[in-house]
């Protein structure tokens, strides 16, 4: 368990949001947890992030030695370490997904379970497409998760392509470890752009 340098509430460490402190004071975000010194964290709600200014980070300087001002800086840090970690497991999983509306409501017909990244932007045509072949998966006891993601821009410059509005991802075996990661970073990435 950690606690939130925002908000104070502990939560599990996977859970949260590493950051370190490097030698001139600067705050880095530490995705992977395993930078070296000691580590503060962030629990990456959204209300806790619109609260976080650098008054808050004013505390830290009991125990680190931080330069002020820094948040819109550290903002900055964790939309651009997300964006990339994003890009870098999303590319690794072009071969095995199902991009596109046919190829992900063929791949709903799979009993694995699934993770789907929809485009908040997406269609009205395809989310209640979409939404039906969920609910007949769920009734047919297949597990599916769906993350909505900023835009379809945003989700096709992820797998290489101009405008994707949806996306199917296996979610099983050892895809379950990533899935779980990603899902944590897409809701990161969709809090921090909800506050900028």
């Amino acid at each position: 368990m950690r606690t939130c340098m925002g908000c104070r509430e502990s939560k599990p460490k996977q859970q949260m949001l590493r950051f370190v402190v490097d030698g001139e004071g600067v705050l880095w975000p530490d995705l992977m947890q395993k930078a070296p010194g000691r580590g503060i964290y962030h629990c990456m709600q959204e209300q806790c992030l619109r609260r976080m200014n650098d008054k808050r980070l004013q505390a830290l300087k009991a125990k680190f030695s931080i330069v002020l001002p820094q948040w819109d800086d550290v903002l900055q840090r964790i939309t651009s370490n997300l964006q990339q970690q994003l890009k870098r497991m999303l590319s690794r999983q072009r071969t095995t997904a199902a991009i596109g509306r046919d190829a992900v409501m063929h791949r709903l017909w799979n009993n694995a379970p699934l993770m789907l990244l929809r485009a908040v932007d997406a269609g009205d045509a395809l989310v209640r497409q979409l939404d039906d072949g969920l609910e007949k998966r769920t009734q047919a006891g297949n597990k599916s998760l769906l993350l909505t993601v900023s835009s379809r821009h945003w989700l096709g410059e992820m797998f290489g392509r101009d405008d994707v509005a949806i996306v199917a991802l296996d979610a099983a075996g050892s895809a379950a470890a990533t899935v779980k990661k990603l899902q944590v970073y897409c809701v990161w990435y969709g809090c921090i752009k909800g506050v900028g």
